[in-house]
């Protein structure tokens, strides 16, 4: 397998990396519009590309270029024709951009194909685009059953479709963590509007947004895969047919050896078994970091609250959380994602146990006031985690086949933090109550909220 310096060149990376960094990709990026437009008006000219160039600097309010060889900043008077036309340049020795005689003493330019690949994977990530999850099982599904032998098309299509969607799956794994290690490093100095900003809005709408629902629903993915696979296994099982694909690479791809070709093929069908046998461990993290990630921030968010801050304002933004979610809305709820399947909802409900502490043996002394300022956390912990509120919960509703939230008697915070705690917890699997959200708007203690309903979830409490 070739390099990747091998395709790019040597120096490909050098405009990502040096000083003149921030200048070179808004160029690359004016320059892959402004190509383009001209290739469509049949007015590709190197000339010209470097007068529109000059005139997109002209716009700017200071351009300064310095050495990619010393960091030194380079005299050119601030003349932006001179700018234009060595960016250009440099994005040509670097094996951005080829040129080519088109007659007349004219010279068309160009990106090269690598360079458009480039391209495109920095315009997805400076526009923050949405990752889309649900296209790659229908693509699979489409061609798995009706598997073309005598062409590698179909081969080709499955193995870049699992790759993408790999990917993609890969990156949202990354991208909870990251928010899941954003908030533990930052809990004592991460103040309530931003915590609320992310928790509500940016992470759901980026990263579990409306797609991955669909995958998890319609797409029905953690049933839909071990299917994927046993297909997949008989496509390959079929010897006869699969010496059609070897046949076909030769033809294809002009390979003149057969064992080559044939060993091409194998890698192939390797590398498609081991990623469709990935995906569901892939999952699985998924679906745990988020219940991590949310777990966390209910701490973190009864942590502020015991500094002071606003309990009506948490309560009026976390009202979306206890909606009924249509799959098709922008926003849906985190708490479901693990467990809002076909295959999960015909299963009964699975109750973790509550934990059984054990006594350790110390064998370094431990003063008596760490000891003590270790248990009042783990004793204030413990009196908001989802036994705590199911007990709240049964306790509250006792004698009552439903009760309104509003009947409950409000005294201190501790009660406020419950209700908050109620709403949150009231997704995840182990909250053996459901909430009912109601359109009225009550006030206890001063503080106004939307009321709701509490009655029992079909389970059994843990004792």
């Amino acid at each position: 397998m070739a390099s990747l310096y091998d395709i790019t060149g040597e120096k490909f990376f050098t405009p990502l990396a040096s000083k003149n960094r921030k200048i070179y990709i808004d160029t690359i990026l004016f320059l892959h519009k402004v190509i383009n437009e001209l290739f469509e008006t049949q007015d590709n000219d190197k000339a010209r590309i470097v007068d529109i160039l000059t005139e997109h600097l002209n716009d700017m309010v200071s351009i300064q270029i310095y050495s990619d060889d010393t960091g030194e900043e380079i005299d050119n008077d601030d003349d932006n024709n001179v700018k234009a036309a060595l960016l250009i340049n440099k994005l040509e020795d670097y094996g951005w951009l080829s040129e080519e005689s088109i007659g007349n003493g004219k010279k068309a330019l160009d990106f090269n194909s690598h360079s458009y690949s480039f391209i495109a994977l920095i315009e997805e990530l400076m526009e923050n685009r949405k990752p889309q999850y649900t296209s790659y099982i229908k693509t699979i599904n489409n061609i798995i059953y009706k598997f073309d032998y005598t062409t590698i098309d179909d081969l080709e299509i499955v193995d870049n479709a699992l790759i993408d969607f790999i990917v993609a799956l890969r990156g949202l794994r990354s991208n909870i963590q990251r928010y899941y290690k954003n908030i533990t490093k930052n809990k004592d100095s991460m103040d309530l509007e931003t915590l609320l900003d992310e928790f509500t809005g940016e992470y759901k709408e980026y990263f579990f947004d409306s797609s991955y629902l669909n995958l998890k629903i319609r797409d029905n993915v953690d049933a839909e895969i071990p299917k994927i696979e046993e297909q997949l296994e008989r496509v390959f099982d079929d010897f006869l047919s699969v010496e059609k694909l070897v046949s076909a690479k030769m033809k294809e791809k002009g390979f003149e050896d057969y064992s080559v070709a044939s060993l091409a093929i194998r890698d192939i069908q390797k590398r498609i078994m081991s990623n469709i046998k990935t995906i569901p461990s892939i999952i699985e993290m998924i679906d745990s970091k988020n219940e991590k990630y949310v777990t966390r921030t209910v701490s973190v968010i009864i942590h502020l609250i015991t500094r002071g801050e606003d309990i009506e304002g948490i309560l009026h933004r976390l009202i979306d959380y206890v909606k009924v979610n249509d799959i098709d809305d922008n926003f849906i709820s985190l708490f479901e994602m693990k467990h809002y399947t076909f295959n999960a909802l015909s299963k009964p409900r699975k109750i973790n146990p509550k934990p059984k502490p054990e006594p350790i043996e110390m064998t370094f002394d431990i003063s008596e006031e760490v000891k003590q300022k270790t248990l009042d956390i783990l004793k204030e912990d413990r009196k908001y985690n989802i036994h705590a509120v199911n007990d709240f919960v049964f306790e509250f509703i006792k004698g009552y086949k439903e009760r309104r939230i509003s009947e409950l008697d409000i005294n201190s915070k501790y009660e406020f933090i419950m209700m908050i705690s109620i709403m949150i917890y009231s997704k995840l699997p182990n909250a053996l109550y459901e909430l009912d959200l109601l359109d009225e708007r009550v006030i206890k203690n001063g503080i106004s909220f939307n009321d709701f309903i509490l009655k029992e979830k079909g389970g059994i409490q843990n004792d």
